[in-house]
């Protein structure tokens, strides 16, 4: 499936986990990335936008959210 994704620069950060905002074909939806200390968000986000933006992108062709159109990644997996 070929979805315009636009993912917007920079994050939010809700309860731990770090949140991205992404619009898809027009729709608002959000990506929260977890396995992250708090301190360690910016850093995290500034070395590995680019691997976020890929994998983003991979979940939306294959169609990986929940329930609510959320994303769910795992900083360990991109950071391995």
């Amino acid at each position: 499936m070929n979805q315009a994704i636009q993912i917007q620069d920079g994050f939010e950060m809700r309860d731990d986990v770090m949140v991205l905002t992404l619009v898809v074909s027009g729709l608002i939806m959000y990506c929260h990335v977890s396995a992250i200390a708090a301190d360690d968000m910016a850093t995290f986000y500034q070395a590995h936008q680019f691997d976020l933006e890929e994998m983003i992108s991979e979940c939306v062709e294959n169609e990986q959210w929940d329930e609510n159109g959320v994303i769910h990644i795992n900083a360990n997996a991109i950071g391995a």
